[in-house]
């Protein structure tokens, strides 16, 4: 189990939704913005289990997006899925509080022409690519573009230089920091993916 989902199953643990809960905005949504995107190579592949055909990731990028938090309140529901480009993404993190949302998104592919949207709200683990297709499609309908090579290239100097690591929990560990810089709120997460493999 990822940290992204052991944090959730505790922030919504107990009976029925939180009170309060602000309604799951209409879907497709578009993603406000792109903060930062940093390239990353794994010596060792990971099964990518926010998919249903589990490809093999070994490579990717980290993205820091800017979102509406509504879209990624945790709940007992299903939750929109996050789309870059043919992918789902792994999100690291909630994001609720601070607006900022840490992904991965698995595979080789442009960013400059990719759309980022929230899709209608399922577990991304029985997503396939026919379901993909769909989506996207009902995105560009929406008229939810990609980010654009301006924004991408703005993204890629912020995030530096390849990140190379062993495996997925080396990955997760080297995230805590960006947890910490874009969504301190979630300091608890940070701490379990700071520890991620070394119990």
């Amino acid at each position: 189990m990822s940290a992204f989902a052991l944090l959730c199953m505790i922030l919504v643990a107990g009976a029925g939704e939180p009170e309060g809960m602000p309604p799951v905005p209409n879907t497709p949504a578009a993603v406000e913005g792109i903060v930062y995107a940093r390239p990353f190579t794994l010596e060792e592949g990971y099964r990518f289990a926010w998919r249903k055909e589990h490809p093999t990731v070994s490579e990717g990028y980290v993205v820091v997006l800017q979102v509406d938090p509504a879209l990624v309140h945790p709940r007992n529901s299903l939750e929109p899925v996050l789309y870059v480009g043919d992918r789902t993404a792994e999100r690291v993190n909630l994001g609720h509080k601070s607006g900022r949302l840490i992904a991965l998104v698995p595979g080789r592919m442009d960013l400059a022409t990719a759309p980022v949207w929230f899709g209608t709200p399922e577990l991304p683990e029985r997503v396939d690519a026919a379901t993909i297709a769909k989506e996207r499609a009902r995105a560009k309908k929406a008229g939810i573009e990609a980010f654009g090579k301006e924004a991408i290239t703005a993204a890629l100097r912020r995030g530096g230089e390849r990140l190379e690591a062993a495996d997925h929990d080396a990955l997760m560990r080297e995230l805590a920091g960006l947890v910490r810089e874009y969504s301190p709120e979630e300091k608890e997460l940070a701490e379990s993916l700071a520890m991620i493999g070394r119990r």
